[in-house]
């Protein structure tokens, strides 16, 4: 997966904002949709002009900078007033919210800029692509620790529900499962199949709360009719047929409603609300056909009674209790 924060290539090619930048790009670099700033302070004192001159120059030489946007009167820098700041806007040669350009601003360009800033100033890098950069840095870091720690806490309230160990386990991995499924085949379709250069960087986040979050909930449905099944003296294999058959239209009624709810964002022609409607739909749908009446009901059925360890979730009448009575469907009276 390649994640994409340019905002304007999600726009239809026959709006004006999308016609008006391929007219820009015509006769400036691409840059100048939204130029980086490089920010240069004085530690103290006023700023010299000819050396904020060569430290433009420094950084119109980093490769992937096509260029500097002249401040009023055609100088290189803009200054402040009292000559303890200057600006600096920079045209990158590529869309200032493609990858190349975050790679650029929140890397090389802020190294040249650190490393070339005068003797007694202290420089910066801003505008739209360092922002960027910044936000993709905290989110992938976000990434990293929100869905382990969801995950465990998930599978904790899973265990403390079914006073299990085992099921929840691979509760948690069929949801996880899931939602990795769910990313390879809008990957495939999206990066694959189409022409998108990555998915939207907001996507793997509305996954994560609608693809997890519902999956758990199919999984306990379904779980919990199949504990219930048992209890009422049902061997596993039986347990997990009629918790299918009784259990599983409401999971799959339920699914097909949002997994079309979500479908019909696909129609929206903006690329970020088609990629979460696909996603989205998809992953529902997987969650509630796959993973909720095939996968949880079947490895169920095969683990028996190993599947409520340690406990005896399954023991008929619950907890030890003894079963309830029922009379034989189809037994009449005997002659």
């Amino acid at each position: 997966m390649a994640t994409d924060y340019d905002q304007t290539s999600q726009l239809p090619e026959d709006t004006e904002s999308s016609q008006g930048f391929r007219d820009l790009q015509a006769g400036f670099p691409a840059g100048a949709l939204n130029p980086t700033t490089v920010y240069l302070r004085s530690d103290g004192g006023r700023l010299d002009t000819a050396t904020l001159d060569q430290f433009a120059t420094k950084l119109k030489e980093t490769p992937g900078v096509g260029g500097i946007m002249p401040a009023r009167g055609g100088a290189q820098a803009a200054v402040s007033q009292d000559g303890s700041a200057a600006r600096i806007n920079l045209l990158l040669a590529t869309s200032p919210y493609s990858n190349e350009a975050l790679d650029l601003a929140g890397g090389e360009l802020r190294d040249v800029a650190h490393a070339n800033a005068p003797a007694g100033t202290t420089a910066y890098v801003g505008g739209a692509s360092s922002i960027f950069a910044d936000v993709r840095h905290a989110n992938d870091r976000d990434l990293r620790v929100i869905f382990p720690v969801a995950g465990v806490l998930i599978a904790i309230i899973l265990a403390l529900l079914l006073r299990a160990v085992v099921a929840p386990i691979y509760l948690m991995l069929a949801v996880v499962l899931g939602f990795f499924s769910t990313l390879g085949a809008t990957v495939l379709v999206f990066q694959g199949i189409g022409d998108r250069p990555g998915l939207s960087f907001m996507l793997p986040t509305i996954l994560y709360l609608f693809v997890v979050a519902i999956g758990t909930d199919y999984n306990i449905l379904m779980i919990a009719r199949l504990r219930e099944e048992a209890r009422l003296g049902n061997d596993p294999r039986k347990s997990a047929d009629l918790a299918v058959e009784h259990g599983g239209p409401s999971v799959a009624s339920a699914g097909l409603i949002l997994a079309g709810t979500f479908a019909s964002m696909m129609l929206a022609g903006i690329a970020f609300l088609s990629e979460m409607g696909f996603a989205v739909s998809i992953g529902i749908a997987i969650s509630a056909f796959v993973m909720s009446m095939f996968l949880v009901p079947s490895l169920t059925a095969l683990l028996g009674h190993k599947a409520w360890w340690p406990g005896h979730g399954d023991a008929p009448g619950g907890h030890g209790q003894p079963a309830p009575d029922r009379e034989p469907v189809g037994a009449g009276t005997r002659q």
